[in-house]
């Protein structure tokens, strides 16, 4: 292996136990009083990206939430649509997609593994 590929090998591996802790994440505003609220179950440090129709300007991802974790994300004044792309890891496609609409306060799980990495739209 080049000197090169093992130092780009080194820093993804450095970035895989770093992430989970959260140490990248950030939070969207909750300026509309609606909110989805996300439960991290899959066996995967999961990367989950947001896309508010109508308000784009505050699209954003969470990267490599622990198994365990539970957090909310706040939905911008405007949108008429979030869609949540679930990532296994951050520099992939998305493995599952899922539109919730806004009007109400909405849960979503994330569950399975690398594998087969799911989002499900769950009662709150």
């Amino acid at each position: 292996m080049k000197r090169r590929n093992r130092a780009v090998l080194g820093l993804i591996t450095a970035a895989g136990a770093i992430l989970p802790l959260g140490v990248f994440a950030t939070s969207a505003s909750a300026a509309s009083g609606t909110n989805v609220q996300i439960r991290q179950h899959a066996a995967i440090a999961a990367t989950t990206c947001y896309t508010f129709v109508g308000a784009e300007d505050k699209n954003y991802c969470n990267y490599s939430r622990p198994m365990g974790d539970v957090y909310t994300v706040g939905i911008p004044p405007n949108t008429t649509q979030v869609l949540i792309d679930l990532k296994t890891f951050p520099w992939e496609s998305p493995a599952d997609s899922i539109a919730v609409n806004p009007d109400k306060n909405r849960c979503v799980e994330v569950s399975g593994t690398a594998f087969n990495a799911k989002l499900l739209e769950t009662g709150c």
